[in-house]
Formats: C-alpha cells, sequence, structure tokens
C-alpha cells in the first residue's frame, strides 16, 4: 500500500506560456508566464520550490524569484511589470511572471525558464522549459485594425450612454410634471409607474390610494396591500405599503387626503408623513394637521397597518374584519377609506367620521403624498 503512494507521487513539472507566440509590436502586450505545480504522495510530501528565473537567448536574465529574494527584474531590461510567488503548499503554485505592455522587435528569440526545487531528503533538482517568440513589425494593416476596434469600443460606449441616458430622462418625478391634464403618469428612476395629481395646491402629488366608483375590491390581504394592486385604467387603486415606504423614506413628504362626500369636497393635510418599513409593519406616523375637515387620523398616528389575514390592532377583535377593510387600526377607527364601497352597515363603509357621521359613504377618495422642498 506504501509503494502505491509512493508511486502516486508526481514530479514537479514546468508550464511555461505565453499570451501569444507572435506578437504585434507596440500593438498587443507580450506576457510570459513560468509556473510549477507539485503534487504529493502522503510518503514524499514536500517537494518545494526554491528559484525561478527566466532567461532570454540573447537579453540573458530577465527576472528571478527566490526563497531568500522576493521577485526581482533584472536592472538593463525594460520590463514593464514583474510578478512571482515561491509557494510551500502544494495546493498552491509557484510561478514567475513578466509583461512588456508595448513590446518590440528586441523581444524576439528563445525564452527559457529554469526552476530548482528541493525535496523533502534534500536533493536539489534542476528543471527546464523553453518556448520562442516572434514580435512583429506593425503593418498598416494592423493600425487599421486597431483604430477599427477603438471606434467600434467607442460606438459600443455611446450606446451604453445613451441608454443610461434614456433611463434618465425616463425616471421622471411627479413634482416636475407639467401637464393640462390633472392626472398623468410617469416612471420614477426606480422604475415605478405612478399617477400624479398635476392640479391641486400647485400640482407635484404622487396618489398612492384612489377610489371612485367602488369597481376595485379593497378588502384584501396583507401581501396584496404590501404589493400594491388595482387599475389605473379603471381609475382605482392603491399603490403597496413597501412602494409607500420606499418612497417617504427617502425624503420628507406631506400627505393630502382628498374626499368628496354627498357632492362637497374636503381635504386633509399632515405635514411629515411617512410609513415604516414591514418589520414595524407600515406603522403609520404623521405630523401637523390643516384641512377643511376633521382631524381624524391624527388618531390613527403610530398605528400599525392590519388585514384581515394580519391583525396588528389594540382591539381584542379583528378591526380590519368588523370594519370590512385594511387601515391603520388602533381601537378600530374614526377612518376607514379602504372600507368596503357603498357599504349600509356604516362602520364597514368608506368613512371619514367627522363629515360621514353615521350614515353617509364617501364617494371619492384620493390619497397622495409630496415631497418637500
Amino acid at each position: 500500500m506504501s509503494q502505491h503512494l509512493y508511486d502516486e507521487c508526481q514530479e514537479p513539472r514546468l508550464n511555461f506560456i505565453a499570451n501569444s507566440d507572435v506578437i504585434k509590436e507596440l500593438i498587443q502586450p507580450l506576457v510570459i508566464r513560468c509556473s510549477a505545480q507539485t503534487f504529493y504522495s502522503e510518503r514524499n510530501r514536500s517537494v518545494t520550490v526554491t528559484f525561478m528565473n527566466i532567461i532570454h537567448e540573447t537579453i540573458g536574465s530577465l527576472a528571478t524569484v527566490s526563497k531568500i529574494q522576493q521577485y526581482d527584474a533584472s536592472p538593463d531590461v525594460s520590463l514593464n511589470k514583474v510578478q512571482g510567488y515561491l509557494s510551500n503548499q502544494g495546493s498552491r503554485e509557484s510561478y514567475l511572471q513578466i509583461t512588456w505592455t508595448h513590446p518590440t522587435p528586441l523581444q524576439t528569440g528563445k525564452y527559457t525558464c529554469v526552476a530548482h526545487t528541493i525535496n523533502y531528503v534534500g536533493i536539489v533538482e534542476k528543471l527546464e522549459a523553453a518556448l520562442s517568440i516572434e514580435v512583429k513589425k506593425t503593418s498598416f494593416d494592423d493600425l487599421v485594425d486597431v483604430v477599427i476596434d477603438v471606434l467600434e469600443n467607442v460606438e459600443d460606449e455611446k450606446t451604453k450612454v445613451k441608454m443610461l441616458q434614456q433611463k434618465v430622462d425616463k425616471g421622471q418625478s411627479c413634482s416636475n410634471v407639467r401637464s393640462i391634464k390633472a392626472r398623468v403618469f410617469v416612471i420614477l428612476a426606480s422604475g415605478l409607474e405612478v399617477m400624479c395629481d398635476t392640479k391641486t395646491d400647485g400640482g407635484g402629488w404622487i396618489i398612492f390610494q384612489r377610489r371612485i366608483n367602488g369597481k376595485v375590491d379593497f378588502y384584501r390581504g396583507w401581501k396584496e396591500y404590501r404589493d400594491g394592486f388595482g387599475d389605473y385604467n379603471i381609475g382605482e387603486f392603491y399603490l403597496g405599503n413597501e412602494n409607500i415606504f420606499k418612497l417617504t423614506s427617502t425624503g420628507q413628504y406631506d400627505l393630502r387626503i382628498d374626499l368628496e362626500i354627498n357632492k362637497k369636497k374636503y381635504f386633509a393635510e399632515y405635514k411629515d408623513f411617512k410609513v415604516l418599513s414591514e418589520t414595524d409593519n407600515y406603522k403609520l406616523q404623521i405630523g401637523n394637521f390643516t384641512g377643511n375637515v376633521s382631524d381624524d387620523l391624527s388618531r390613527q398616528n403610530n398605528m400599525f397597518f392590519s388585514t384581515f389575514d394580519r391583525d396588528n390592532d389594540r382591539s381584542t377583535g379583528n378591526c380590519a374584519v368588523e370594519s370590512s377593510g385594511a387601515w391603520w387600526y388602533d381601537w378600530c377607527s374614526y377612518t376607514n377609506l379602504n372600507g368596503q364601497w357603498g357599504s349600509k352597515p356604516y362602520f364597514m363603509s368608506v368613512f371619514w367620521h367627522g363629515v360621514t357621521r353615521d350614515s353617509k359613504s364617501v364617494s371619492f377618495t384620493e390619497m397622495k403624498i409630496r415631497e418637500r422642498e
């Protein structure tokens, strides 16, 4: 068995290569690499490379690497780069590499790599490998090819720049949209498509909730409220709590809520609107209030978002189920803008308690945010 292991040991071998055996002067770099990889058996386990040298047939020694001295280039050689490393581990390669960035015909000729190894009983062995390189003078056609390659690369870069510019141009903002239409669609830099309110109080609003006719069902679960749902063509949608979180985490935003009840228009505005992350159950944060409607949403400040399948309210029951909606419920709520459209049971309808009281229902609602300058 031990004899078998000994026979499996492979002698160190040199791998001596160049990036090409024919190089075009001043156009192509010349890279020559000599490496040694030793494989060990359990019995013969300590063969190491102690010295490597690359030699040119007329110039002489070009570079060396040894255990005593790190890699080094001969002083009279115009090498651009020398790299080398001698490994003590069988799993790593010992190597010496030289580079001319702009070679000339002087580098034409035969190259030899010499390596010294020593095994576990102290026997030193010399290994050699050779290769030949021809550095040709650059022709006019070669220069033409180089120019063509450069131009092609320039065109590729122009195309990339143009594509990036298109992405930048495509990434608009509701704050800089000017349109005769009251509602337009833009694609933000993030790629998110949003509906903008361009008219209300100077415009620039991103609408994240809109209900006008009850054609879209808002009694939905956590995942749908997280990701968003609805139809821009119908005009009813919820942008999604994750999108609202990402938007409001990038700056200071104000919230505006527009309502219509019995053909009368109302609004509420809150400073410093923010929705926290899903980890925080999309917690609502709002600041100071202004408007021509009662300040009913402040009761929901610092409340978590709840749905029928994710109960985060402080009630003993499930307010989302009882109110047929999804909202920042506390002990249920004085507002329920995601409730059941046109519901006769008041507590399940779309309501804002200060104006709808216990009988009326909201016939139009928009919730929107605008970044503060």
